[in-house]
C-alpha cells in the first residue's frame, strides 16, 4: 500500500499498529521492524508512540521504551498522562524504582497531573519492591493531591478499622477520616460524614483541603450548590486554598446545572489565582457551553486547548459538532471530524449522519436541489 504512494492516516496506521503490536501470533522483533520500517512512510502521531511504548514494557524492552521517550520529542509530540503511567509501570515491574519516581516528579514538572492509575501502579511497585515507607509516603500524596480510588465498597473495613484504633486508645489519622468521609459521601450518607468531620474536629484533627473537596464534590452532584461554596469560603477562611481539583467539581456542579456565568467567574478566577485549568475542567466548560448552545464560547475553549496541548475527549467534540451542525456552520464542524479523526477518535455514526443531513439541509443545498429539479 504504502509502496504504490497509498500512505494511510494516522489514526488508519495505529488501528494497525494496536492490531500488530498486540497479537499473539508476532514476536518483538517482528513488530519493532515493522515500526521502524514504517515510521518514515506514514504520519505518526502521539498515539502511535504510546501503542508502541506500551508494546515495548510489556515485551520487558524498557530502554527501548525511553529511546522511543526521546524520539517521541524528537518529532515535536509531548508525551501525555497516559504515556507516563505506562513508563512508570513498566520501571516498576522491571525493578527500576528509581526510573519510575524519576518520570512520575518529572511528570509534575511538565505540568501533567497523576490521576488514580498513575498514583496506584506506583504505589504497588513501591510495595512489591519493599520500599514500604515511600509506598505510605506516596499514598498520602496521592490523598493530598485529591485522588481518590473507589472506597465506598471498603467503608466497612475502614469503620471496624476506626473503631480498633479507639478501644485501642489511639486515634484515627487524618487520611482514615478522610477515607470514611469519602465512604459516607459515596452512599449518600451526608449526615454521616458530617459525623466523621466532627468526631475528628474534636479529637483535634483539622479537616484538610481534601476533607472539603470530598464535601464540596457531595454537595455539587446532589444539587446543592449553594452549600457547595459555603464550604469552600470556610474552606478559605481556615487558610486553605482551593486546588484545581476544588475547582473542577464546582465547575462541574454549575455546568450541570446550566448556570454557565457562574462557572465562567470561577475558570477566570483559576486562571487569576495561577491555576491552570485542566483537560477535565476544559471539557465540563465546552459540554456546559454546547447544551446552552453557545459554540462561540465552546470553540474558544477548545482553541484554547489545542494552544495549550490538552486533549479534547469524546463528548467534547460530539457535542459541539452537533452545536455547529445546528447553527449551519458545516464548514468548523467539518474541520472538527477531521481534528477527530487525526487525534486518533473514530467519529460515531451519528456524527456523519449528522454532518450527512446538516449538508442536505443547507440552504444552498436546497438551491441545487430545486435548479436540479427545474432543469428536469
Amino acid at each position: 500500500m504504502v509502496n504504490k504512494g497509498l500512505v494511510p492516516g494516522s489514526n488508519c496506521f495505529n488501528n494497525l499498529l494496536t492490531f500488530v503490536v498486540g497479537s499473539s501470533s508476532s514476536c518483538f522483533n517482528q513488530w519493532w521492524s515493522f515500526f521502524n520500517e514504517s515510521k518514515s512512510k506514514v504520519d505518526l502521531d502521539v498515539y502511535s508512540f504510546g501503542i508502541v511504548i506500551k508494546g515495548c514494557c510489556e515485551a520487558g524492552e524498557i530502554e527501548k521504551s525511553f529511546d522511543l521517550l526521546v524520539e517521541l520529542r524528537e518529532f515535536g509530540f509531548s508525551p501525555n498522562v497516559v504515556i507516563y503511567t505506562i513508563l512508570i509501570d513498566g520501571c516498576c515491574k522491571k525493578g527500576e524504582i528509581e526510573k519510575a519516581k524519576d518520570l512520575f516528579f518529572e511528570m509534575e514538572k511538565f505540568g501533567l497531573v497523576a490521576n488514580e492509575r498513575t498514583y496506584t501502579v506506583l504505589i504497588h511497585g513501591l510495595f512489591r519492591n519493599g520500599i514500604t515507607k515511600q509506598g505510605f509516603e506516596m499514598y498520602e500524596k496521592m490523598k493530598d493531591d485529591g485522588v481518590l480510588p473507589n472506597l465506598v465498597g471498603k467503608l466497612g473495613k475502614a469503620l471496624s478499622l476506626c473503631r480498633d484504633l479507639k478501644s485501642r486508645g489511639l486515634s484515627p489519622s487524618l487520611v482514615t477520616y478522610n477515607v470514611l468521609v469519602f465512604g459516607f459521601c459515596r452512599k449518600g450518607d451526608t449526615s454521616g460524614a458530617a459525623k466523621m468531620v466532627k468526631e475528628m474536629e474534636e479529637r483535634g484533627i483539622k479537616p484538610s483541603k481534601v476533607t472539603y473537596t470530598i464535601l464540596i464534590d457531595t454537595f455539587a452532584r446532589s444539587d446543592n450548590m449553594e452549600t457547595a461554596i459555603q464550604l469552600r469560603s470556610s474552606m478559605e477562611e481556615l487558610g486553605l486554598v482551593p486546588d484545581v481539583h476544588t475547582y473542577s467539581v464546582l465547575i462541574h456542579g454549575f455546568c450541570i446545572k446550566g448556570q454557565m456565568n457562574e462557572a465562567s467567574r470561577l475558570f477566570k478566577s483559576m486562571v487569576e489565582k495561577m491555576l491552570e485549568p485542566n483537560e477535565v475542567i476544559y471539557n465540563t466548560m465546552i459540554l456546559g457551553y454546547c447544551k446552552e448552545g453557545s459554540s462561540y464560547r465552546a470553540l474558544r475553549l477548545f482553541r484554547d486547548m489545542e494552544e495549550k496541548e490538552l486533549a479534547p475527549n469524546v463528548a467534547s467534540y460530539s457535542y459541539l459538532i452537533r452545536v455547529l451542525c445546528k447553527e449551519r456552520k458545516l464548514k468548523e464542524a467539518e474541520d472538527l471530524v477531521e481534528k477527530m479523526i487525526d487525534s486518533g477518535i473514530d467519529p460515531s455514526d451519528s456524527i456523519c449522519n449528522l454532518i450527512s443531513r446538516a449538508k442536505t439541509d443547507s440552504p444552498v443545498a436546497q438551491i441545487i436541489d430545486a435548479s436540479s429539479f427545474n432543469l428536469n
